[in-house]
């Protein structure tokens, strides 16, 4: 039961550090927002292209894939 004690002590003691806590909460909440701003904003065509980028096959791989040196 002392180390609990001790930790919430050693937590709520901030000793001048609470600028640091401030502001790496400003960071967090500034990037937070600005990714589900860029995510709002994205398009659904550019969504569904991304979506299935790593399903297409790409030419050249279609060519090596079934040419007779792979076999």
């Amino acid at each position: 039961m002392q180390i609990n004690k001790a930790m919430f002590k050693q937590i709520t003691n901030l000793n001048g550090s609470e600028l640091y806590l401030i502001a790496s909460l400003w960071i967090f909440l500034i990037f937070f927002i600005s990714v589900a701003i860029m995510l709002f904003r994205m398009k659904k065509d550019y969504v569904t292209y991304m979506k299935e980028l790593p399903l297409e096959e790409d030419e050249t791989e279609k060519e090596l894939n079934h040419s007779p040196e792979s076999l």
